[in-house]
């Protein structure tokens, strides 16, 4: 696979005149949005569990109530509660959609490293072998972007945005640029994905009132 990818961007990069930054972005575009469907099935599917459980949660605090001192029962009740809604407190599916993405952008993050070690300039960037500020300032703004407009069952917190940010920052101003193209390509997928996500959300609630 490592090959593969390889043979990939040296093809992208002769088809740009020898630009591995057009190779690495080109091809982590490709990779991000080849998955955009199976993304955007699990995170709907995860936004409508979170849609379920927020419903039960009157239920859920009526039987925590009723049954605190029996801890074993309360357990077992908002279990039966959650089964009989299709409910899950943890959306396997959607956890093991993600595991199975995992590989593709490992083996990706690795090529497009190795790739970047001896790659130039590109655009702005003096070396895709070293940070760039502005780049990052792009790939966190993109981070927080997707951040704020994902949907959610309990609204989308400014914290949770800045954790988001703070966390990107943290990792990203040590890495090459070239890993960085990586980053704003997934980045800029995971901001459309959150938009198209939002929109649909909307559509549905304006439905429901008509």
């Amino acid at each position: 696979m490592n090959e593969f990818l390889a043979s990939a961007m040296s093809f992208l990069a002769q088809l740009f005149d020898g630009s591995m930054g057009w190779a690495i972005l080109v091809l982590a575009l490709a990779v991000r949005l080849a998955l955009l469907p199976l993304t955007l099935h699990l995170s709907r599917k995860m936004l409508a569990n979170q849609q379920k459980i927020k419903a039960l949660e009157p239920q859920v605090t009526a039987i925590r109530e009723r049954l605190a001192a029996h801890p074993q029962e309360m357990f077992k009740a908002i279990s039966v509660l959650y089964k009989e809604n299709g409910a899950h407190l943890l959306d396997r599916s959607s956890l093991l959609g993600g595991l199975l993405q995992l590989p593709v952008f490992a083996l990706l993050y690795q090529a497009i490293s190795k790739a970047s070690s001896g790659a130039g300039s590109f655009l702005w960037i003096r070396s895709l072998a070293a940070p760039d500020v502005l780049l990052t300032g792009l790939v966190l703004l993109l981070t927080a972007v997707s951040a704020w407009y994902f949907p959610s069952a309990n609204g989308t917190a400014v914290w949770m945005v800045a954790v988001q940010v703070l966390v990107t920052a943290f990792v990203m101003w040590k890495l090459a640029s070239g890993v960085g193209l990586y980053w704003a390509a997934s980045a800029f997928v995971g901001a459309l994905q959150a938009l198209v996500l939002r929109i649909g959300q909307r559509r549905l609630a304006a439905h429901a009132v008509a």
